[in-house]
């Protein structure tokens, strides 16, 4: 009973005296303790502030019509969400959720090389290997990887003048420059636009490019490069000594155009994918990278460090995204993205004020330019604007494109829940 006495007391008074330490301490620290320069630079995802505010007005009990995040109006297909439920509630062979190997379940990663083989018909020197195969936490978490393994900071990426806007603001906060590259009449980074900016460079003796990331089918634009395009893409980034990350994200949602993958063509690309398009798995937070063998253990070792490994249930439940029941499914999902995709189109074209839409070849988008006359940037009445009173004033929410690139008077239009 002494001992114990005295142990509460020790305790007592060694807590007293680090609690009068710590405060003392924090007292005078109080004016260095700040947000990093790079948290504090890093521009938000504008898409993701107007989707607070509108799930704030629904929860206000407005009806809100969404258009404005890049996810499917699905939910995700029966035989996923039933395999998760199995390996919720099974028995203990079937509901072991811990860790997995930091570049993901064997077998999640064995469907996906089959996929590879399946869908795009590679040559036997291009097949892929599970060993190539990381499974990721979305494509987010793919990117950060990627430009971590990459890319030093100070390194030059280019990236499209109307892109994906994580990919600078990823970029920005690793320390990355950016050049930001025109996008053709067609609405396109090509190989043409990409070697016109490294001659330049190269010329007024700029720093050179370290790397290129863009998606095709595009997001935004929903425009999508050609397999001639992308071939002279990886061809040019061989030839320069540009890394080139392939976002395919949005691969298998496509019309009436065939989407390549750049593993076709190179050696040294990266392939970015996930599972929150195509597979309608938006919140189970799972992707994957197809690596260049230099880079397997690299990021091996950041995937370790950073993330340990995807989500299990998540990776559990995917395993099923290849089944045939799954990919009929999923196939009536595009079928409906199609039809509201011609709906839309056929709507704009019948508004005389719209000047040019871009090809909204594949992906979810429609990109609409509201032209000069609709906007007027000295105000700040750009597409960011436009869309936020729209928002509160008929509760229809779609993207301004200010966040998007550098498009100021384009807004995104995502069609997926609209249809005659």
């Amino acid at each position: 009973m002494v001992r114990l006495f005295i142990c509460a007391w020790l305790l007592a008074t060694t807590k007293n005296t680090l609690t009068t330490a710590y405060t003392a301490k924090s007292k005078m620290a109080d004016n260095n303790i700040k947000p990093s320069n790079r948290a504090t630079q890093v521009e938000s995802f504008k898409v993701m502030d107007v989707l607070r505010r509108a799930n704030q007005l629904e929860a206000e009990g407005r009806t809100i019509y969404h258009c404005e995040v890049g996810q499917p109006e699905s939910g995700a297909p029966k035989t996923v969400a039933q395999a998760a439920v199995t390996a919720l509630t099974g028995d203990a062979n079937q509901s072991r959720l811990g860790y997995t190997d930091a570049f993901g379940l064997v077998e999640l990663r064995e469907k996906i090389a089959a996929h590879y083989k399946e869908k795009y018909s590679l040559p036997a020197d291009k097949e892929v290997g599970t060993d190539r195969i990381v499974v990721t936490t979305g494509s987010s978490g793919g990117f950060l990887l990627a430009f971590t393994a990459c890319f030093d900071a100070g390194d030059v990426i280019a990236v499209a003048s109307s892109g994906y806007p994580c990919y600078r603001n990823i970029g920005g906060a690793l320390g990355l420059e950016l050049a930001n590259v025109p996008i053709n009449e067609e609405f396109k980074l090509t190989a043409n636009e990409l070697r016109k900016e490294v001659d330049e460079r190269k010329a007024s003796g700029k720093k050179r490019i370290s790397g290129v990331i863009l998606s095709s089918p595009s997001n935004p634009t929903g425009a999508m490069l050609s397999v001639t395009e992308l071939k002279d893409m990886c061809e040019l980034c061989e030839k320069e000594g540009i890394r080139f990350l392939s976002d395919e994200i949005y691969h298998g949602i496509s019309y009436d155009k065939e989407a390549a993958t750049a593993l076709s063509f190179s050696s040294t690309a990266i392939v970015i994918n996930s599972f929150s398009k195509y597979y309608s798995m938006s919140g189970w937070r799972l992707g994957w990278m197809v690596l260049p063998p230099d880079l397997v253990d690299p990021i091996n070792t950041l995937q370790q460090n950073m993330f340990i490994n995807a989500p299990t249930i998540s990776q559990t439940a995917a395993i099923q995204c290849w089944e045939p029941e799954t990919i009929a499914e999923l196939e009536t999902h595009v079928a409906k993205y199609r039809k509201s995709r011609e709906f839309i189109l056929k709507q704009l074209d019948s508004i005389s004020e719209i000047k040019s839409i871009a090809p909204a070849d594949g992906g979810f988008y429609v990109y609409i330019d509201l032209g000069e006359e609709l906007v007027c940037r000295e105000k700040g009445l750009g597409s960011t604007e436009m869309c936020r009173m729209l928002l509160e004033e008929k509760g229809v929410i779609i993207s301004g494109c200010d966040s998007i690139g550098i498009m100021w008077r384009w807004i995104r239009h995502l069609p997926t829940y609209f249809s005659e």
